[in-house]
């Protein structure tokens, strides 16, 4: 007769459960990892309150602090987690982190070949357009908008191509970015946005240069107030020769 007893298919019983010294035990390093990250978090909000704290009575770091703390503080927590994780299984972070590279890669990657109109050439920055002999082409952004990057009198300005502007209408920031001298113009011309009514200033433009087109004494208007962006409107697309849009490409023909 055997004298020990069948095996439970419950597990064993609380008597006969081997000692603590047979148990198995738990890596210390996940142990600590809790310990690593609570000290991580606490060092991270230390050094935020010393630095509110030591910011004059007189003095502040702009309109955006408390956004500025909260980015802070979400980025002491996950840097906090990361760190805990990369002490306690260095080997497993690794392998992690290599796998959100690869993640991040295609998706980048995927973004270029749609932004480059399924060209591997492609510029991420839509703006830029592709220029094709004389024409240049642009994709449209996610919202369904065209953005072009072009030259205003030598200077850098984004637009967004808007056909039912009537003038090539500036912001305040681009007008005085481009040379114009936006505190002594008068801004007495009513102009309908999306934002409503708003008072421009009627102007006239050099040049504006997009790729290998270039167009000179271009109606504008300067608005400062109601416009997001600048807008490339009629003033100047009536100055080419065609431009047409297809399959989501805005393509200007010179």
């Amino acid at each position: 007769m055997n004298d020990h007893e069948p095996p439970s298919p419950w597990g064993p019983r609380p008597d006969n459960r081997p000692p603590d010294d047979q148990q198995p035990h738990q890596p210390p390093g996940r142990k600590s990892r809790f310990s690593i990250f609570l000290i991580g978090m606490i060092a991270v909000l230390f050094v935020l309150i010393l630095v509110v704290w030591l910011i004059p009575a007189g003095r502040s770091i702009g309109d955006n602090t408390g956004g500025l703390l909260y980015d802070g503080l979400l980025l002491a927590f996950v840097g906090a987690g990361l760190w805990a994780h990369v002490s306690s299984s260095p080997g497993l972070a690794l392998r992690h982190m290599a796998t959100w590279v690869i993640i991040f890669g295609v998706l980048a990657l995927g973004y270029s070949v749609w932004s480059g109109g399924g060209r591997l050439g492609g510029e991420l920055d839509t703006a830029k357009g592709i220029s094709d002999g004389g024409s240049i082409s642009y994709r449209a952004d996610m919202s369904g908008h065209y953005f072009v990057r072009a030259k205003v009198n030598g200077a850098d300005v984004v637009f967004m191509v808007d056909t039912g502007a009537t003038d090539v209408a500036l912001t305040r920031k681009d007008a005085r970015a481009i040379g114009l001298p936006v505190d002594s113009l008068s801004y007495d011309m009513p102009y309908s946005t999306a934002n409503g009514v708003a008072y421009g200033a009627r102007v006239s433009l050099s040049t504006i240069e997009l790729g290998p087109i270039k167009q000179y004494n271009v109606n504008g208007s300067v608005l400062p107030k109601g416009l997001d962006y600048s807008l490339l409107g009629m003033s100047f697309l009536e100055k080419l020769t065609g431009y047409k849009v297809s399959g989501g490409v805005l393509t200007l023909y010179p």
